[in-house]
């Protein structure tokens, strides 16, 4: 078997384009630790206080916005690492 000979440039390059997808998506778990933390703070705040769940809410609605975002910033960033022709990409 012969090994294929890559260019140092594009390796360098696939490195960066993985270890940028790799701090989005801990920006993305992050940002699913904080949906799920302010779920449960709606669940328990009290009825007596409804302008904290009204402010909870807000904070819920843009979380969401911003999980979305990131998803598809990585989903542009997985499908430019498989079109700039990067091995290695368990999706």
């Amino acid at each position: 078997m012969q090994d294929a000979i890559t260019k140092p440039a594009l390796s360098l390059r696939c490195k960066e384009l993985f270890k940028e997808r790799a701090d989005k998506i801990k920006v993305q778990q992050k940002l699913n630790a904080l949906l799920q933390r302010n779920q449960d703070m709606i669940k328990k705040a009290p009825k007596a206080k409804p302008s904290l769940k009204n402010r909870l809410l807000s904070n819920q609605v843009k979380v969401k916005n911003e999980l979305y975002l990131v998803n598809l910033s990585i989903e542009s960033m997985e499908e430019n690492i498989v079109r700039s022709g990067c091995p290695g990409l368990s999706l």
